[in-house]
């Protein structure tokens, strides 16, 4: 508490030592700041991407395990148990894989913001990481230089993902566990329960998998353009706000490309629920409910749609809501804390966070 104190003062010292309004800027080298903003917008996006497909990666092996592999109780070992073991090497190396990129999002943060001072980092007018140090101090973070904002980043960036993993496919952390995957203690990658097994149907089985696949790469691909069309439009505001202020030649530029980049996002999110229904649709949805399907009954038990507008998950286009909503919220707070001033700088182009209709404000968690 004590430290959260002293934090809160050394922000309020600042601010009051740098009144600002949206679009001012008093840095003494603001291409400093815009390098560090650069490559943190830079380096999210492939950060995501390759985690959803590793977590994809194993999630999918040891499901196609016990959705599509028949048992053999008079095998010496059975069919079931040897490919989930074969999914455990898989699944090892996945995680080695998460571990190697989040420390590669951690170095290219370092690098880039490690030239910009501490209080540069914080400021309002700087990157602005007074913004969301109460959400750092909530994940365990002080941040107070570039290795405590890298720490916040990472373990933020980390968990938004898992979540959204977690949306696309329930059975994940079940799944992580029947394979001895091991994300360390701060995943949020929860066992929401469940069996362990399978449908018997080995036929039903494979359509579930060929539903699942579908489901991710549609998340996937959505998170991806987001993260990517969104960043690009913060990014060019930025920009304007340090190297060019009151030019509002350079703010109609950036807020060209914002419409652009909300247009791209916008046609992106009109292609989720044709495309799980597509791939989903055909299944009985008290499969896609069970507990040896796809378990979206967890989704109900842990009230995850309600927040998000989703009242109700009967059928195939109200999961698609959900996971779209899910994604979409996840990918606003993952761009808040990669551009702490988003609110601020979307504001000067008209612009909101995308999932500003439906996602709960952080305060109000």
């Amino acid at each position: 508490m004590r430290i959260a104190w002293m934090f809160a003062v050394l922000v309020s010292v600042l601010a009051s030592a740098a009144p600002t309004v949206a679009g001012e800027r008093f840095l003494a080298q603001p291409q400093l700041a815009t390098d560090c903003q650069s490559a943190l917008i830079s380096a999210t996006t492939p950060f995501a991407q390759k985690k959803l497909k590793q977590l994809d990666k194993c999630a999918m092996a040891a499901f196609k395990c016990i959705e599509t592999v028949a048992p053999n109780d008079e095998a010496d070992v059975d069919p079931i148990d040897a490919c989930l073991e074969k999914a455990s090497g898989l699944c090892a190396k996945t995680v080695d894989v998460i571990t190697a990129e989040e420390q590669k999002l951690t170095d290219a943060i370092v690098k880039a913001c490690a030239p910009l001072a501490p209080e540069e980092l914080l400021r309002a007018d700087g990157l602005g990481f007074e913004v969301i140090a109460p959400d750092c101090l909530d994940l365990g973070v002080t941040v107070e230089d570039t290795a405590t904002a890298a720490a916040c980043i990472v373990q933020q960036h980390e968990c938004a993902v898992e979540q959204m993993y977690l949306a696309e496919h329930p059975r994940a952390g079940e799944l992580f566990g029947l394979v001895d995957a091991d994300l360390g203690p701060d995943s949020c990658l929860d066992d929401l329960g469940g069996p362990g097994s399978g449908v018997e149907d080995l036929k039903l089985g494979r359509r579930l998998a060929q539903c699942e696949q579908g489901v991710t790469k549609t998340g996937g691909g959505f998170v991806a353009t987001k993260l990517k069309s969104i960043g690009r439009c913060l990014g060019a505001v930025f920009d304007c706000v340090q190297l060019a202020p009151h030019d509002d030649a350079c703010i109609a530029k950036a807020k060209s490309m914002c419409d652009k980049a909300f247009s791209t996002v916008e046609a992106s999110a009109l292609k989720v629920e044709p495309a799980v229904t597509k791939g989903c649709g055909a299944i009985a949805f008290d499969q896609l409910l069970a507990d040896t399907g796809l378990d979206y009954q967890a989704l109900i038990d842990e009230e995850t749609c309600i927040p998000l507008g989703v009242s109700d998950l009967a059928t195939v286009p109200h999961y698609a809501t959900c996971l779209y909503r899910e994604h979409e919220c996840a990918g606003d707070d993952i761009l808040r804390f990669t551009v702490p001033r988003a609110a601020e700088l979307l504001g000067l182009v008209g612009r909101t966070l995308p999932g500003s209709f439906f996602c709960i404000p952080p305060e109000d968690f």
